[in-house]
Formats: structure tokens, sequence, C-alpha cells
């Protein structure tokens, strides 16, 4: 199975709009309040990423079939209210919105996604990457690890249930 990431672009809208919405469903089917009433991710979000050039898409066997976003600093993200990261580099990039389609689950692509997301970061010129989650999305939190990022923290985003664990990777 041939996957790769690219740029998004505009055509790819409607396709990231149901990846993001699977992935939605996905962990409101894992009991998670990540993503749940309104604070997730948006078509509008994305369309937004897509215009400033931070979308990425992954294409498996020429399809879309993931979305995620690399935003530089500031992203947004709250300041750590426990824990601190590491390194002294001048920026950072974050890892937002990951999102593959809930059809391709179970082949590893999250991983090889994120991996690929990194990559696109260091060829970017950025060496502190930086990516949150949900306390409860064990998953993530597995994939996240796997890739070589590390637990650096906690931080508190001002939405219901915001407490997400920050996780960071300093490249060479």
């Amino acid at each position: 199975m041939e996957a790769y990431i690219r740029r998004a672009k505009a055509e790819d809208l409607e396709k990231i709009a149901e990846i993001l919405e699977s992935g939605r469903q996905y962990l409101e089917n894992q009991g998670l309040p990540q993503w749940q009433d309104g604070y997730g991710p948006s078509r509008t979000d994305a369309a937004a990423d897509i215009e400033a050039g931070y979308g990425y898409v992954l294409l498996v066997s020429g399809a879309v079939a993931g979305y995620a976003s690399l935003i530089p600093e500031p992203d947004g993200s709250p300041p750590l209210s426990e824990g601190a990261y590491e390194g002294s580099y001048d920026r950072y990039v974050a890892v937002h919105r990951v999102a593959v389609d809930g059809s391709l689950r179970g082949r590893g692509l999250s991983r090889q996604f994120l991996r690929d997301m990194v990559i696109a970061a260091g060829a970017l010129g950025y060496q502190d990457i930086r990516i949150d989650t949900h306390p409860g999305n064990v998953i993530m939190q597995k994939i996240t690890q796997q890739v070589g990022f590390s637990p650096q923290g906690v931080m508190h985003l001002p939405i219901p249930d915001g407490e997400r664990l920050a996780y960071q990777i300093l490249l060479d």
C-alpha cells in the first residue's frame, strides 16, 4: 500500500471534512469528550489551514486518507500548567487535527502519518515539534510515543474537558 503526504489543496476539503467527522465520531464511540460538542476541528479550520499552507493530507494509493496541520508558534495552545518543554529553540511547530479515514484503521497509517509530519516539520527547519491529546485518548498517546515524542506535562484548553497531555520531539 503506497502512502505519502503532501500539502493539502482546496479541492481536498470535502474529503478532509469527512475524515475529521469520522475522527470525531470515533472519539465519541470511545467515550472520549475530545472533539465533541463543537470543540473539535472543523471544515472552516481545515480551510484556514490550507489557505495558510499549514494543512497536510495523507495519500494512500493516490486517495486522501488523512489530515493534519503543522501550525507554527504561537499555535493557540496555552502554556503548560504542569511540566515544561525541553530545549531552547527560537521557534516551534505544533501538530494539530490529526485524523485518518476510519475505514483504514488498524493498518499503522496514523503512526506513519505522524512520522511523516515530523519529517515535514524538520524539512521546514523546525527542531522543536509539539503535539497534545486528551488524557483518555490512549491510542493517540501510544502512537505519539512510538514516533518518538516524549511526555512534557499538562495543559488546560479553555473548553469543557480541556485537559491535554503535551508531548514534544526535538530533532538534532
